[in-house]
C-alpha cells in the first residue's frame, strides 16, 4: 500500500494505485528454473522485468541479454534488470520498487533448497508490492524420485505444496504414458493447481506471469 499522502494524492488526481506484481520462481536444483527465467526475459515483449537472485555466482542469465554489469546489478536487454539480494531480500525489494522507471513485474528466483512461502512473506512486508503467484518448476524425469528421497524429499514436496502453478519441464525425456501418469500424480499431490508441461521450460509467458 502507498503511504497515506500518496494514496490521497492519487485519489485526488483520479489515479488507481496498482501494486507491482511479484512472481516467485521456485524448484529444486536442475529442474529448469534458470532456463524458464531466460525464456521469460527473452519474451518480455517490451515489459521491464526486474529479477532478484540470491547470488550472482549461481545465476545463469543468457550472456546475450546482459548489456552492462556492476557489483550487484545486471542491466539486461529491453530495460530489464537482475539484482543480487544476498541476505537482504526485503531491502532489495524496496530498492526495486523505487527504481525509475519502475519495472512492470518482479521475478524472484529462489535457490534449489529454498521454500517459496517465506519469500512471499518478505514480499508482503514491502509497500507497493503484491505476490502475483508462486511458480514451481519440476523435472518430469526426476520429480517423483526427488519427492521420495530421504534427504531432499520433504523440501521438494513442500515446494510443490506451495505452488500456484507447476511447470512440468523436460517432458520430452519421458514417454507419453509416463507423462500421463505424472499429470495424474501431480493432480493428487496438488489438486486444483494448474500444471504446464514444457520442453526447455518454454512455458507461455502470459500464463506464468499472469499478463
Amino acid at each position: 500500500m502507498p503511504a497515506a499522502g500518496q494514496a490521497d494524492a492519487g485519489a485526488s488526481a483520479g489515479w488507481d494505485f496498482v501494486p507491482l506484481p511479484v512472481t516467485i520462481l521456485g524448484g529444486y536444483l536442475g529442474a529448469g528454473k534458470t532456463t524458464l527465467l531466460n525464456h521469460l526475459l527473452r519474451h518480455a515483449d517490451g515489459r521491464r522485468i526486474a529479477v532478484l537472485v540470491n547470488d550472482f555466482g549461481d545465476i545463469g542469465i543468457d550472456a546475450a541479454l546482459i548489456e552492462a554489469r556492476s557489483e550487484d546489478l545486471l542491466e539486461l536487454a529491453g530495460g530489464c534488470v537482475c539484482c543480487s539480494f544476498g541476505s537482504d531480500l526485503v531491502g532489495a525489494l524496496r530498492a526495486v520498487a523505487g527504481r525509475q522507471p519502475q519495472p512492470h513485474h518482479v521475478v524472484i528466483e529462489t535457490s534449489g533448497v529454498a521454500l517459496p512461502a517465506p519469500v512471499g512473506q518478505a514480499v508482503s512486508l514491502v509497500p507497493g508490492l503484491r505476490r502475483a503467484a508462486t511458480v514451481v518448476v519440476c523435472d518430469a524425469e526426476t520429480v517423483r524420485a526427488r519427492t521420495a528421497d530421504r534427504y531432499v524429499g520433504d523440501t521438494v514436496a513442500a515446494q510443490l505444496a506451495q505452488a500456484d502453478l507447476i511447470v512440468l519441464n523436460k517432458t520430452d525425456l519421458v514417454a507419453a504414458e509416463a507423462r500421463s501418469a505424472l499429470q495424474a500424480w501431480l493432480a493428487e499431490v496438488r489438486p486444483g493447481v494448474q500444471v504446464v508441461a514444457t520442453v526447455q521450460a518454454a512455458a507461455p509467458v502470459a500464463r506464468v506471469l499472469g499478463w
